[in-house]
Formats: C-alpha cells, sequence, structure tokens
C-alpha cells in the first residue's frame, strides 16, 4: 500500500485508541527496510529516483519488504514495544499489523521472511490502482466519521 494509506490507517486507531504517537509510529515503523533498501541500491538520497522507485508496483530489487515486514520481527518488536510500555506497545502492535495486513493485500510479500518458499504474490488490490485509491478515501471518510 502507499504511504497515504498507511497513515490513514494510522490515524484511525490513533483516533479510537487516543494515542497517535503509538498508533502512526506502529503504521510506519516497518516501512525502515525501505530506506535499508534505497541506501544499498545507491538512491537513499536522491529524491526523483525514489520517487520514480515508490510510484511503480514492483519492487526491482526485491529488497523493500524485507525484515521488518515479517511476522517475526512483528512479534519480537510488538513485545519489545509491550515491555516499554504495555499500553503503547499493544496500540503499536496493532497498528503494525494493520500495515502487514495492507501490504499482504497488495501481493509480493514474504511473510515469513526470510523464509522466502512461502509468498503472497497475487494482489487483491494492486498497487496505486483504482482499488486502492477507493480503499484510502474509505479510510479518509472512517477517520473523519469516528
Amino acid at each position: 500500500m502507499t504511504f497515504p494509506t498507511h497513515i490513514l490507517a494510522g490515524l484511525i486507531i490513533g483516533k479510537l485508541t487516543g494515542d497517535y504517537t503509538a498508533a502512526i509510529t506502529g503504521s510506519l515503523f516497518m516501512d525502515l527496510d525501505h530506506l535499508i533498501s534505497y541506501h544499498q541500491n545507491g538512491i537513499l538520497f536522491k529524491p526523483k529516483a525514489i520517487l520514480h522507485e515508490s510510484l511503480t508496483e514492483k519492487d526491482p530489487w526485491g529488497s523493500q519488504k524485507n525484515i521488518f515486514h515479517s511476522v517475526q520481527a512483528w512479534v519480537v518488536i510488538s513485545l519489545l514495544a509491550m515491555a516499554f510500555n504495555l499500553l503503547f506497545g499493544l496500540i503499536f502492535s496493532l497498528a503494525y499489523f494493520i500495515h502487514l495486513f495492507l501490504d499482504a493485500l497488495n501481493g509480493d510479500v514474504y511473510p515469513f521472511y526470510p523464509y522466502k518458499k512461502f509468498k503472497l504474490t497475487k494482489p487483491i488490490i494492486r498497487y496505486l490502482s483504482k482499488k486502492e485509491a477507493v480503499l484510502g478515501l474509505s479510510l479518509l471518510l472512517i477517520f473523519l466519521a469516528v
């Protein structure tokens, strides 16, 4: 899913729980592996290249949804966040899980990375599609309504 979709999901969770910090952090944290991929492929400080890459459906290097986009990382990082502060950790964990779920809808995800034999390939909602725009608009309307 796109950045705005993840932000809107985090905003809804933040509004429902009263903790925007935990919700937004949880909804965006795992995208740190995109930055790692950008660095590895030499575009981290090239905004035009990042914009071009982020507006394409396929990950050209196959390295943008790795360790932080896995179930194992979700469990470990969520437990660490809960150990730090239980309420923050629960909200963070929920937002993190929703991010993983939304990305799974786009397909092309290894949910148990680095184990690559199990891969979600078929998109239910294609990246940057009309369906994703409708989902984003729906999330915006939900945020405004709650």
